[in-house]
Parts: structure tokens; sequence; C-alpha cells
């Protein structure tokens, strides 16, 4: 009886209740009777029995509790003999089985949080968006701006079989999927295309992926997701045949963007470097019907902040995310986490029916787009929340290092800054010019050229996957690793956003160390015996190592033994060395702006800066600047290390120990102000006994010292200038999506007003009561959840984030009762 679910009647339709909400207290124990001294206070307790999640009072617990002490969770019997058998039948772990059954409570009301999708974000004036939207101040623009994420996804196959019959979809091309008659029509005319080809360092694992085709009818799918609530768009999503070709993700990005009304289109592709180029191209082969009019909006197309990396340095400057104007602080990676959410759907998907493959897979996205929707209001304020506080840290940076650089100065760079973004060809204000040493693409480039070279004539080992785009790999997943080292280094509290970001960048290095392991076997198969000696050595009873401290193996840190090759394919040594002295020469040059530009604030401070608040401000500039230089410098000492482990004595004459005290600049004694060094001048060594650090008596580091000087600062100023407009754009694109939920609500509160009223002549009496409740029921539902998310919303910042501080404690709490029991019943 405590467990009931009841409905109460609210008037003109039926309202779930549960009997905690009436007013029972349930007391169980004392055979019955009366208990002689009872606790005067009410206790909630959280009840779990399958299928469903009950909260009840009472005054003295005998369920099976999660702890003795004062339990706010227990499970009856039924619940823990359900999991149990779904676990060993099913494989199914306790957050899924919880999760399944908070939904089976309460699917849209137990968390009170709900949004429109970013389909119903793009709806006609006046419903979600201002009537007058189109006619906005240009400056605006950008708020009503779409921003879309596209990938490909190659674990979704789909196996030929034997006894294939016609399966069809209960709805072809009504949802997620693309049309599938004009798609099919459409892929005809492509057939001997080859796969999209790409500047990106993973391309060999992606030819790897793509070349298993046998007996396969589908080798993954292209999918096109909002970038900024990852949620999947109607018809955006298309099964790959043979690979990530033009033509199939043209289809479905058009299909996808086919009834939009845009203003403003921002497209995020790890191969947007290529994509972009045939955009035009490819629109005007499309059906009439689909072609986008290009020539009446805006569009501009960007890298992935995560893929980016995997770029070479002149692609990365030229297509950053962070540089584009208008995309807030969206990174373009939102489709790899639909991915994440997808893949479990793999397993029984590979060898299902064309038919029920399409309708699993849609029915799948549309629970994630549906449970997106879900949380969106409280993602929404917390993004809120931190956008705020990280713009005025930005806007008080920028500030700061503005004032070292003279106003003729800066408006001369924002004229260049928009020369740029209007003609990519235009000097790139964001990057610095390296006249000593050619850049690291460009030495890729050319180790790639040998390789082809060798290949054409028959004296390379290996034939297919590029062994420099291999090895650039795995120079590009340390590059990842420093950075979540840096990251943890840098910050002894990390807050939840930041803890979230960490856990996306490990899965993601965790996945590329994967990927990268495997394909080690083709080119290094002396390394499995060094990665099951490594993992024989380590302490069997010590926790799995973080993906930040994974060994790669590459060749240099392959051990030295009686095979020359140290099991890698010949030549292999050598192009990582070539790899590895561009590394050096590049980071050394980085290492020198980068010191420059903070020599110029230093100075700028002790001549300008007068008080603690702004001191403390221009503090905080100089450490930033401070933390890039130590990233520099570990770039140099790791490549250094790797170089002398391939090449000896040579390599470590030609490239000297970057020792602490060499990290500066000739006359510097560090970071203290102009009081402390006056008073280590007078105690310390003369100046006639300071030598000068090596780093400037290298080749190319005294010529120009002026100029360099200035461009240091330049990049400094531009990037903080970006940072700065990112942050400003992302707190008004969030006010504006919060805006947007509330017309919506109010719009579908209304529609369904409209839809209780309207009667078919057929309809018996009580199905049109029926339908009345219903439509009366959502109405009222949308309508509390507008007045609801407003309250929410306008809650002062501190008391929101006290809130959700709150929130989460007792989330991880409860979650670690429950694991705990479980883990017992299992």
């Amino acid at each position: 009886m405590p467990l009931h679910v009841i409905k109460e009647w609210g008037g003109e339709f039926w309202v779930d209740r549960s009997l905690a909400d009436i007013g029972l207290v349930y007391q169980l124990g004392h055979g019955g009777f009366p208990c002689i001294f009872p606790d005067e206070r009410v206790h909630k307790l959280t009840v779990i029995e399958a299928p469903v999640i009950h909260r009840i009072h009472l005054l003295r617990n005998a369920w099976y509790p999660a702890t003795v002490a004062d339990p706010g969770t227990c499970a009856t019997f039924k619940s823990l003999e359900a999991y149990r058998l779904y676990n060993v039948v099913g494989n199914m772990n306790v957050n899924d089985f919880i999760h399944a059954m908070e939904r089976a409570t309460d699917v849209t009301e137990r968390a009170t949080d709900v949004t429109a999708s970013t389909g119903l974000r793009w709806l006609p004036d006046g419903k979600n968006l201002p009537l007058d939207w189109r006619n906005v101040d240009p400056k605006y623009r950008f708020l009503y701006m779409l921003l879309l994420a596209v990938d490909a996804n190659f674990k979704l196959k789909n196996r030929m079989r034997t006894n294939e019959i016609d399966d069809p979809s209960l709805g072809p091309g009504w949802g997620y999927w693309v049309e599938p008659k004009r798609y099919r029509q459409h892929l005809k005319k492509y057939v001997a295309e080859k796969d999209a080809s790409t500047c990106i360092a993973f391309a060999a694992l992606l030819q790897k992926d793509t070349c298993l085709m046998t007996g396969l009818h589908v080798s993954g799918v292209g999918g096109c997701v909002c970038a900024r609530h990852e949620c999947v768009l109607p018809n955006g999503l298309g099964d790959l045949q043979k690979g990530e070709r033009y033509s199939n993700m043209d289809f479905i990005i058009l299909s996808a963007l086919a009834g939009f009304s845009l203003l403003m289109l921002t497209i995020s592709y790890d191969i947007t470097c290529q994509w972009k180029t045939r955009l035009a191209e490819c629109n005007a082969k499309m059906p009439k019907e689909m072609r986008l009019q290009l020539d009446k909006f805006t569009y501009q197309c960007a890298l992935p902040v995560w893929h980016a990396a995997s770029h070479n340095d002149e692609c990365q400057e030229n297509n950053s995310l962070s540089f584009k104007p208008g995309v807030g602080k969206t990174d373009g990676e939102g489709v790899e986490r639909v991915w994440s959410i997808m893949n479990p759907v793999a397993y029984h998907t590979k060898d299902a029916g064309r038919g029920q493959r399409a309708d699993v897979v849609e029915d799948k996205i549309d629970s994630h787009n549906f449970q997106k929707n879900l949380g969106q209001g409280e993602t929404l304020q917390r993004k809120l929340i931190v956008a705020i506080a990280e713009r005025e840290r930005q806007v008080a940076s920028f500030k700061q290092i503005s004032a070292t650089v003279k106003s003729e100065v800066r408006g001369k760079w924002k004229k260049m800054i928009a020369a740029w973004l209007a003609d990519p060809s235009a000097p790139n204000l964001y990057t610095v010019t390296r006249k000593d040493c050619p850049s690291e693409a460009e030495v890729r480039l050319e180790v790639k050229r040998d390789e082809d070279a060798a290949l054409a004539a028959g004296r390379s080992p290996l034939s297919g996957s590029s062994a420099t785009a291999f090895l650039t790999a795995g120079l590009q997943i340390e590059v990842a690793q420093r950075r979540i080292r840096a990251e943890l280094a840098g910050t002894a509290l990390l807050t939840a956003d930041r803890q979230n970001k960490l856990h996306d960048w490990r899965r993601a290095v965790l996945v590329k160390i994967g990927m990268f392991h495997d394909l080690q076997k083709r080119f290094m198969p002396g390394a499995a015996w060094a990665i099951e000696e490594a993992e024989r050595e380590r302490d069997a009873e010590a926790a799995p190592p973080k993906p930040e401290t994974i060994s790669l193996f590459m060749p240099s840190g392959m051990p030295q033994l009686e095979d020359p090759l140290r099991g890698c394919v010949k030549g292999l040594l050598e192009m990582e060395a070539r790899l590895r002295a561009s590394q050096c020469d590049n980071a050394m040059v980085q290492l020198r702006s980068r010191l420059h530009a903070k020599r110029h604030l230093i100075f700028f401070r002790n001549d300008n800066i007068h008080g603690q608040v702004h001191a403390t401000k221009a503090r905080t500039l100089i450490d930033q600047i401070g933390e890039r230089i130590e990233e520099s410098a570990e770039k140099y000492r790791v490549a250094r290390r790797a170089l002398i482990a391939l090449r000896g004595v040579e390599a470590e004459a030609a490239y000297p120990e970057l020792k602490p005290a060499d990290v500066r600049l000739d006359g510097d004694d560090g970071e203290s102000d102009a009081a402390a060094r006056g008073k280590l001048a007078m105690i310390g060594a003369g100046t006639s006994r300071r030598l000068m650090s090596w780093i400037w008596t290298a080749p190319g580091a005294l010529d120009d010292a002026e100029e360099r000087l200035h461009e240091s600062v330049r990049v400094e100023w531009t990037r903080a200038l970006a940072r700065k407009v990112r942050w400003e754009e992302e707190v008004l694109k969030l006010r504006e999506e919060m805006r947007c939920v509330l017309r919506m609500l109010a719009y579908l509160s209304s529609w369904w007003k409209g839809r209780a009223e309207l009667r078919a002549a057929d309809l018996a009496p009580e199905e049109a009561a029926g339908l009345r409740a219903y439509a009366l029921k959502k109405a009222d539902w949308h309508a509390r959840l507008g007045v609801f998310w407003e309250g929410k919303w306008n809650m002062p910042a501190l008391v929101a984030v006290r809130h959700m501080v709150a929130l989460e404690r007792a989330s991880e709490e409860e979650g670690a009762d429950l694991d705990e029991f479980f883990a017992q019943a299992g």
C-alpha cells in the first residue's frame, strides 16, 4: 500500500500523486501497533522497487537500507533480485538500472527540467524567436546563428546476411534518418568517388577503419548535430557505404539544413579545411529543393577544438573555432559526445535487419535528444554562471595587456583582424611568423614526400597507411597528455565544469591511444613486447594508470636491444627524429616569443602600475604568460629527450639542455618586481659576472629583436581580445537561448489549449473528453514549467551555485550508497 501510485483529479484532468504527497506517514515494525517512543520528526526516504522509485515518509526504517546510519535510500528485495537478473543476463550496470527506473517513475517531472530542442528553437517567427529577429542590429546577428557539428562514426556498422529479407523501416525519412530513396539515387552518381582526403594526423587511423568493408552493407553513419545543445537534427543522419565520402556527408548536411531559415551559419567539421573549399560546388549539384541560397546568409566553417590539434599548424591557425566571430565558447565536439552514447547500440545492430537497425538507432537518438532537453535547464544555468565569471576575468585581463599597447597600434591591429576575417589570405595576426626555421607542418610535408618517393621506388617496407601520419598522431596524443597534466597541476580545486571537461579530454585521449596501439602493430611490431613487459612490471593491485600517464612507446621510447631498428619498420626511427628536431626548433621560437611578451608586460607594470588591486591583476596576467612559457619549455625538453634517444650525442650537442635558469631574457632576474630586483642586485653577483642564456645565442635568436618583441606582444594581445570577445558572446547567447526556451514554452501551452477545443464529428463523448483532458494537462504542464524556469534562471548567482553544489553532493552520496548495496546484491 505505501508504494502504490495514485491519481488525483485536478478539476479538468488527472494528476499523478504519491501517498506521501497527500500526507501519508508510514511506520514499519511493531507488528502494526503504535510505537511507544515515536520520533517527532518525519523522515523522507527513497524506496527503490522495480520498476519505479518511490519517495515516502516514515518514522522508522525496516527495509533494506543503503546505510544503517540515518538512511536516506533503501530497496526492496524484489528490486535487488531484479537487478541481479538484469546484470547476469543483460550485463546491465547499476547506473543504467537506476536511470531506467527514474525515467519509469516520472520521465518529465522528477528533475523538473525541460527545454526546447534545437528543432524547436528554430521555428517560424513569433513562436520562439522575436518577430523582428531578421532585422536585428548587425552586431547582434550572431545571437541567431545556427551552429552545427558534423562527423562520421565507424562503429555503427551493419553486416550482410545470407538470409536477408525485406525489412523496411517504420518511418523512412520521417525522423532523424535522411530520406532513403532520394539518398540512394544521389549516391548512384558518385560510385567511383574516393574517401574525403584530409590533412589530419589521424588519417592513417581513419584509413584503417574504413578499409575493412568486406561483408558490410554499411561501414558507419554520418551525423549532423546542434553544436550548442548536442541534439541530433531531423534528417541529420545517414549511412556510409564506403568510408567518409564527400557525396554522403554533403547530402546529410544539406538534408539537415533543409527547412531552416538562416541568418548566420557555422559548421564545425574535422576536415573542414578540405570540405569548405567545395561547399559551393557540391551545393550546386544537389537536388533543387535541397540547395542552400549561400548568397542570402553568412556562413563560416571551423575545426572542432579537440580535433584541431591533429591538423598542421597553418590549418589550425586559419580554421580555429576560437577565432571565428559569433560562436561564443562552442567547442564543436558535441557530435563526438553523441557518438559515445550511440556506440553501445552497435553491438546489437551490427547483425540486425536494415529496417530494425534504422528504428533502433532512431529510437536511441530520440531518447538522447529528449534527455538532453530535460537537462538543458540546469545546463544553461550552470553555463551562464561560469560564463559570467570567466567573462569578467577575461575582460580584466585584456584591459591589463591592452594598456601596454598604444591606441594607434591597437586600432591598426583591429583593422588587420577584420581584413583577415574578410579575406583568409590576408596576414593572420593570431600567429607568430617563423623566420628562423621551417614550421612543423612544413617538416611533416617534407617527410611525407620522402616517404611517398621511397614507396614509389619500392624502398618502403609497407604500403597503404602513412607512417608520417602514424608518428604525427603519436605526437599529438603527447600534446593532449601534457595539456591534461598542466590543467591538473595548475588548479588545486577543480570546479564541476572543469572536471567534466577533464573527463571528456581523458576519454578522448584514451580512445586515441587505443587506436594508436592498434596501428602500432603494423609499424612497430616490437612494441607489443614492450607494452606487455610494462604491464607485467606494474603493480597488479594499483589503480589503472590515468590516460595522461600512459606510455605510447614511440620509436624513441623503445628499449635499445640488439635490434638496431628497435622493433620498428625500416626508416621509422629517422622519420621520428626529423619530426622531433622540428618540435625542438619551433618550441624554441615560441619560447622566445612568449619571453619577449612577458618582459614587455613586466616593464609596463613596473613603470605604470600602482596599488595592490592593479598590481594583483597585472601579476595574474604575467602568470598566465608564464604558464605558456613553461608549456613551450616542456615541449622542447620532451622532444630533446626523444631526439637524444634516437640520435645520441649528435643531438645532445645540437640541442643543449634547457634548465629552468635558462628560461629568461638577458638582464632579467626571474619574475621579481622592481624593488626585489634592486635588492638582489646589491647582494648578488654583479652584472659583469652574469651569463646570457644560451637560448639567445642560438642561431636566429637575435635577428630583428625589436620586431620580434612587437610581434610577440601583438600575438598575446590579439588572442586576449579573441578570448574576451568569445566569452562576451557566450553570455549573450546563453541569455538569448533562455529567452527562446521561455517563448517556446508559452507558445506550446497556448497551442495545447487550442487543441483542447478541437473536436472531430465522429468522436464519442468519452473520447472527446479524454482528448480534451490530455491537451489541457499538456498546456498546464508547459505553463508551470515556464514559471518554474523563469524563477530558476532569475535566481541570484550565489544562491544558484549553492543550490547546484548541494544537489551534486546529494547525488554523489546517494550514488555511492546505491553502488554499495547493488554490488552486494550482484
